[in-house]
């Protein structure tokens, strides 16, 4: 089985252009960015699901993730603000299924972003949702 692209951007089979990095995670350009400076994050161990990390892994991406949005705000003058996208399973548009995250720069007026398509859910439905949501969480979390 061939590794998944971003494997072969790990181990240094495909190059990137790399921006950051650490003992857990790796942050490079992408290539089809939305605007200059768009980074994937992702973790250096193959884990299709975001979920699947492991607590350490999680700190380390996210780490990385806050570094690489400082440097694109203090760097890029165009930089205004971040926009921080992750897909998870096919479903949710998820191309390359190692766990990724999307750090977009973003500008005033730059014609990107979420676009709000729900409608209001009533209180009830709401709390319905949590308490599904709160009972499924590991033991030991807190709730």
């Amino acid at each position: 089985m061939t590794p998944c692209t971003f494997c072969r951007i790990i181990s240094g089979e495909l190059s990137s252009a790399r921006v950051g990095e650490n003992e857990l995670a790796i942050a490079f350009l992408d290539i089809r960015p939305v605007h200059r400076g768009h980074t994937l994050v992702v973790p250096r161990r193959h884990v299709p699901s975001f979920g699947d990390l492991t607590d350490s892994e999680s700190s380390a991406v996210f780490r990385l993730i806050r570094e690489v949005s400082s440097a694109l705000k203090s760097e890029l003058s165009e930089c205004a603000g971040i926009t921080l996208s992750a897909a998870d399973g096919e479903a949710a548009g998820q191309e390359v299924f190692h766990a990724h995250f999307h750090v977009i720069p973003r500008s005033s007026g730059d014609d990107f972003g979420w676009r709000r398509l729900g409608t209001a859910a009533n209180p009830e439905e709401l709390n319905a949702t949590a308490s599904l949501i709160r009972r499924s969480r590991a033991p030991g979390e807190a709730h």
